[in-house]
């Protein structure tokens, strides 16, 4: 089974800025991808993905298919990853800017 902390996942989410960041994928106004676009790419809803982040009392365990999820997204080779970062811009636009 799979099992990830809220704190591994929260340094996860951290890296995947960071890979964003360092090949200069952003939003299409130039702005850095934020966090909660990696509810999107995880396919979570966003409050759960919230609490999943949090480390407050409402902190939601990350459950085994989304620790799968991260797993699978990490094998996936650099250029594979920052494609399906790029893929999921429009569904993130298409939820957050109407």
């Amino acid at each position: 089974m799979d099992k990830l902390t809220n704190e591994q996942f929260k340094a996860q989410i951290d890296r995947w800025q960071l890979l964003a960041a360092q090949a200069n994928i952003t939003l299409p106004g130039g702005d850095a991808l934020p966090d909660k676009f990696y509810h999107v790419l995880l396919g979570v809803g966003y409050s759960t993905f919230k609490k999943m982040l949090s480390g407050q009392d409402s902190i939601r365990p990350i459950q085994p298919y989304t620790a799968k999820h991260v797993r699978v997204l990490n094998k996936l080779d650099a250029n594979t990853f920052l494609d399906e970062l790029r893929l999921t811009i429009p569904e993130y636009l298409n939820i957050y800017k109407k």
